[in-house]
């Protein structure tokens, strides 16, 4: 049985490591640099680069997963689904995709006026690397590692809860993760709609897809504007800008926002159609499941379809016509007293009566017991392991804010 407070846990156990990695670094870098003449810059340059990137999510996420699997021996299966998408859930988590993204550029550039933007920085020196190593380094890896921690095991920790709470304390677990307060609340929200997609098709590839396609957006678009800024820059349009009342950032924002409020709709209604879509699935794959089908039974010399909405324990000749139908003609007056007489005595009746009819009949068709925990709809107590997340997550921010 799958203890409770499992996925808070690992998460508490994922931060602790990933903060005491970075500690550890910094420890390491400056103690190196006051032994051996060493560019510390030069060493964060490098930890900066795609290599640097990819070493990272290998370090902070699958290496404390490996550890936490080979130390709970749990099975890895039941922890990360991948059923088929299907090609429509395709199309929709395609389109969700990108229209999804100018809703959180704007989340972002609005995050960018109150902290400083490290990934626009993070971007800017990826600039000198190859494209298809920017795209490794923040789109693939991101989106495998990430997507098996949060949307993988820590989501399946949760299936007991609603998906409500559990969509919630996924985005509350991913954006944290991040450990950067200007990534907040755009990566609370994708985290949010990732469980949703997850938990509606019973596969990670719903979040790792448009993980994959949200990142590699940004990296060609950030790629297209390092390349082309220069070249295209307008002098007339550059004096037009500076003359208006709002900040080059603040101006950011407001046409962040009109794009937005035209693509919002478009987002509802893809979301919408989704659900629908994935719900419809689900309730085709339970009729499938189901053990009530149509079967022909043959009785004499002829075959009956047992395709009446009878329980399954019933008798099939209780789905019958009368002894005409299915009595055979060549038994004459014999048999019809015969049938007759199996009809008035009950006792005769349950000779011939179907073995699910009797007293083990109800062990049989009865309803499955309840599972043993229900959805936790009204939970009733306080989850130390995600408390102490957010405790750690909220020290962490003043360290940082107070060193600089």
């Amino acid at each position: 049985m799958r203890q409770k407070n499992e996925g808070s846990k690992f998460m508490l156990f994922l931060m602790i490591w990933a903060i005491c990695i970075l500690i550890a670094l910094m420890f390491v870098v400056g103690v190196l640099s006051a032994f051996i003449e060493i560019d510390v810059n030069a060493v964060f340059s490098a930890l900066s680069s795609p290599w640097g990137t990819m070493a990272y999510q290998l370090a902070v996420f699958m290496l404390p997963l490996a550890l936490w699997f080979a130390i709970k021996r749990e099975p890895i299966k039941p922890n990360f689904p991948f059923a088929k998408l299907g090609r429509k859930n395709i199309i929709l988590i395609v389109a969700l995709s990108f229209f999804l993204q100018p809703i959180m550029m704007l989340i972002s550039g609005i995050s960018g006026l109150f902290f400083n933007n490290d990934v626009a920085e993070l971007m800017y020196v990826f600039q000198r690397h190859p494209f298809w190593l920017q795209l490794i380094a923040i789109a693939v890896t991101p989106a495998i590692c990430e997507e098996l921690i949060f949307r993988g095991y820590i989501q399946s920790q949760y299936r007991d809860s609603t998906i409500r709470k559990s969509a919630l304390i996924n985005g509350l677990f991913f954006a944290m993760m991040h450990l950067n307060l200007q990534q907040f609340a755009y990566t609370f929200v994708l985290g949010v709609v990732f469980a949703y997609m997850v938990h509606y098709t019973r596969s990670l590839w719903a979040a790792i897809l448009p993980h994959f396609i949200v990142n590699g957006t940004q990296v060609t678009l950030g790629r297209l504007v390092f390349a082309t800024a220069p070249a295209y820059a307008d002098p007339q349009a550059e004096e037009l800008l500076d003359a208006l009342p709002f900040s080059p950032e603040v101006q950011g924002v407001i046409m962040l926002g009109v794009i937005a409020a035209v693509f919002s709709p478009v987002v509802i209604i893809l979301f919408m159609e989704f659900v629908k879509h994935n719900k419809w699935r689900m309730a085709i794959d339970k009729a499938k499941a189901a053990p009530s089908q149509p079967q022909v039974q043959e009785y004499g010399h002829q075959a009956q379809a047992n395709i009446n909405p009878m329980p399954d324990w019933a008798t099939p000749r209780q789905d019958t016509p009368a002894a005409p139908e299915w009595v055979s003609p060549h038994q004459g007056a014999q048999a019809a007293h015969e049938w007759a007489s199996h009809h008035q005595d009950a006792q005769a009746a349950s000779e011939w009566a179907s073995p699910h009819q009797d007293a083990q009949a109800p062990t049989e068709w009865a309803p499955p017991a309840p599972p043993a925990h229900w959805p936790d709809s009204n939970p009733s107590r306080v989850d130390p392991y995600a408390i102490g997340v957010v405790v750690i997550f909220v020290v962490y921010m003043l360290l940082i804010f107070l060193g600089s």
